[in-house]
């Protein structure tokens, strides 16, 4: 049953992942012709927020919310979150930034830069709707696998 506790969080956040494509149209119409960027970062819902809420729900089954474990799991998960609805969103701009300076240059010289990703990080809606798939998840999971 350990092993199920160290793969349930990372089968939430797989499968968080992989529901990208039903959520957003954009996303499905990136993907049609770019299958090689299936980690995609941002959008609708937050995988990451999914993996760490996962992770709260498994150590609040296991060992309760009054311990200590459930503590550190959850400062685990806010940090996750604070890297998903802020600091992303500054490499976002920072991303945005660069390439309107690149597309400045001389149109052989804007070929060697690699295409930059402009929405990295995540609006609060989808980081709330990925907190939701995680815990909801994560319950189901443990009553299949139990």
């Amino acid at each position: 049953m350990t092993t199920l506790y160290f793969l349930i969080p990372l089968l939430v956040g797989l499968a968080t992942q992989f529901s990208k494509r039903f959520f957003s149209k954009t996303w499905r119409s990136e993907m049609n012709d770019k299958v090689r960027h299936l980690p995609h970062y941002g959008g609708m819902p937050s995988a990451h927020t999914a993996f760490a809420f996962s992770m709260v729900t498994l150590v609040a089954y296991t060992s309760g919310i009054t311990s200590p474990l459930f503590a550190v799991a959850v400062v685990i998960a806010v940090v996750i979150l604070d890297d998903a609805l802020r600091m992303r969103i500054f490499l976002g701009r920072h991303g945005e930034a660069l390439g309107r300076l690149i597309a400045l240059l001389p149109k052989k010289e804007q070929e060697s830069f690699p295409p930059l990703e402009k929405q990295l990080g995540h609006k609060p809606l989808e980081a709330i709707i990925g907190a939701i798939i995680g815990i909801i998840l994560t319950i189901v999971l443990v009553l299949v696998f139990k």
